[in-house]
């Protein structure tokens, strides 16, 4: 992802990007100590548990484990990419942003005229709905149930009459014909231009960052395209976007709701039901599941009830699964859209409704397909059933819906397994459960660990760690293993790390790393000495003890020649004596 952009200036961008007063435009922090703390905003909590340390420009909440530095915090609060956050802090600190590629779609001042061409018309478009050009659309909204403030809030409107009314209009503005077919607000035909959408109800489309990016137009009457959407532009891919995204501002959400269209979303919202999103106008895309992830860890699908939507569910929870993103159903009843129901019965109404799982959506479609009070038509769906069963990896939720299955059947679990492919477990003898605490073995790992962790957090800082005396192998925990890598083997420094940081896409991983980063220093030279040479000792220790453990298992192989057995008994030996050295503080 840096690639984009030179490794200098995203530097830059970091340096003159104070992640206190960053944090401080999304958090009230208060300083206490070294650090500054406040209220996460990825989880809901009343007592304070995110930390912000200024020193190392980094953040960590001890509550939920986010961590990470000023870019990756704005990556996760506006939901972006790294390129976006990288030129939103880049914009706020007043720097120039490199066009350093050919992906970027022409200049970034040319880019900047599209968008304050769509933000020109979205304005018009609004304006036009309040005027006797506009009192259809507007009436249209009005018999939906749609009020003037959620009008307001999603930024509706009604083109004007006339074939060039915006054009005309923004034309006046200043803006050139190639802008506004750039943009896709005019179309060119047989040398003649003409507005893109005429007689529709306008939905502009925002990105993240609340730019108006494109529009959705729906037809008012009996017209074709029901809906028209504007095709992709060098600001807008359809793609990659998804309506509704702007509005889920804050922490992240339990889910997303997936809806169908603009007007589901629209509705929804004037119900009571938030956190809404819809596609635009083409089929769910791989790009947008990834998209939606970064604002939920879990998408409820909530499509029309008819044959369509249903079908556009089964092939959306394919995609969910690909991608790795939990996805539930919600299924509307009576062939009803979401819009029609929420009208109908309430928003609490839809919320009451729940959610299934994927597995239980498939069966419960397959089971209304056939008639299941004839043993031919069961035989049939127990074979179509075992199909989908043969998804899970999980051993109990397989036996899980095979028990619902031999119910609805009247075949046995055993022969549904078969079926399923699977086997029953065998039923294993009741073991022993060694807690952490009882074993003392877990309790010299865990000083391991925490030895390996302050020799990351001191190194990354440039304390005088004789690096010869270690090795990445002595790094076993995953955040300390990948720092080690960096500091060690790359000569790296805690600026390497921080860059480092930006391209992990496992959340904990990053936090882990944050929290290692953010070990208090100790101010006593003698003591930070000694807890350097104990932390080595520690990682010496683990090292022998594991060449002992392998030493004493090939003095078990029976094949050894006499000599060999001499050879491996005086390097355990050997090993003996180091680590009884080790112990007294000698080695």
């Amino acid at each position: 992802m840096a690639g984009r952009f030179p490794n200098e200036w995203i530097d830059e961008v970091r340096d003159r990007s104070d992640i206190v007063s960053v944090v401080s435009e999304y958090v009230t922090l208060q300083k206490k100590g070294s650090k500054h703390w406040g209220l996460c905003p990825f989880h809901g909590e009343k007592t304070p548990s995110f930390s912000v340390d200024q020193e190392k420009q980094m953040y960590y909440c001890f509550g939920c484990h986010a961590g990470g530095n000023v870019i990756t915090f704005v990556m996760a609060m506006e939901r972006m990419e790294f390129p976006e956050a990288v030129k939103l802090l880049a914009e706020r600190a007043h720097m120039p942003i490199p066009e350093t590629t050919r992906e970027e779609a022409g200049p970034q001042k040319d880019r900047d005229r599209l968008y304050a061409a769509l933000v020109e018309a979205a304005k018009f478009y609004n304006r036009t709905l309040y005027t006797s050009e506009g009192a259809q659309a507007l009436d249209y909204l009005h018999g939906r149930g749609i009020q003037d403030n959620v009008i307001r809030r999603f930024g509706l409107g009604s083109t004007a009459k006339g074939w060039q009314s915006l054009q005309k209009h923004l034309s006046d503005l200043g803006f050139t014909n190639q802008e506004l077919t750039d943009a896709n607000l005019v179309l060119e035909r047989g040398g003649k231009t003409f507005d893109t959408f005429r007689d529709r109800v306008m939905f502009p489309i925002f990105d993240p960052r609340g730019r108006v990016i494109a529009f959705g137009g729906r037809v008012m009457g009996d017209g074709q395209p029901k809906y028209l959407n504007s095709s992709d532009t060098p600001v807008f891919n359809k793609r990659r976007n998804v309506y509704g995204l702007n509005f889920l501002k804050g922490g992240k959400r339990p889910f997303i709701r997936l809806v169908e269209g603009y007007m589901d979303v629209v509705s929804l919202y004037q119900h009571g039901v938030d956190g809404c999103v819809a596609t635009l106008g083409t089929a769910l895309t791989n790009e947008q599941i990834r998209l939606m992830k970064r604002y939920a860890p879990q998408v409820v699908i909530t499509y029309d009830g008819d044959g369509a939507g249903q079908r556009a569910i089964s092939r959306g929870l394919d995609l969910f699964e690909m991608e790795n993103v939990p996805a539930r159903v919600t299924v509307v009843p009576d062939k009803m859209d979401p819009d029609e129901y929420v009208r109908a019965k309430g928003g609490q109404a839809l919320g009451e409704l729940g959610s299934i799982d994927p597995t239980t959506y498939r069966l419960d479609t397959l089971a209304s397909a056939h008639d299941l009070s004839d043993g031919e038509e069961r035989a049939k769906y127990a074979v179509e059933a075992a199909q989908v069963l043969r998804r899970l990896e999980n051993p109990v939720e397989v036996e899980r819906f095979v028990k619902r299955l031999a119910i609805e059947t009247g075949f046995s679990e055993e022969t549904l397994l078969e079926q399923v492919g699977k086997r029953r477990a065998a039923k294993a003898e009741p073991q022993k459960v060694h807690t952490p605490l009882s074993s003392g073995k877990n309790r010299e790992d865990d000083g391991v660990i925490r030895a390996q962790k302050e020799l990351i957090a001191m190194l990354a800082v440039g304390e005088k760690v004789p690096r010869d005396l270690l090795r990445l192998s002595d790094f076993t925990d995953p955040a300390c293993s990948f720092m080690a890598r960096i500091l060690l083997e790359q000569g790296g420094d805690l600026r390497s790390i921080q860059s480092a940081l930006e391209q992990i896409e496992d959340e904990s991983l990053r936090g882990e790393i944050s929290s290692i980063l953010l070990i208090g220093q100790i101010e006593d030279r003698d003591r930070r000495t000694r807890m350097i040479t104990d932390c080595i000792d520690a990682l010496h220790m683990r090292r022998v003890e594991l060449q002992i453990e392998q030493c004493e298992k090939q003095l078990e192989d029976r094949s050894l020649s006499p000599q060999q057995q001499v050879e491996l008994a005086g390097q355990l030996s050997a090993l003996y004596d180091q680590r009884e050295r080790l112990r007294r503080g000698s080695a």
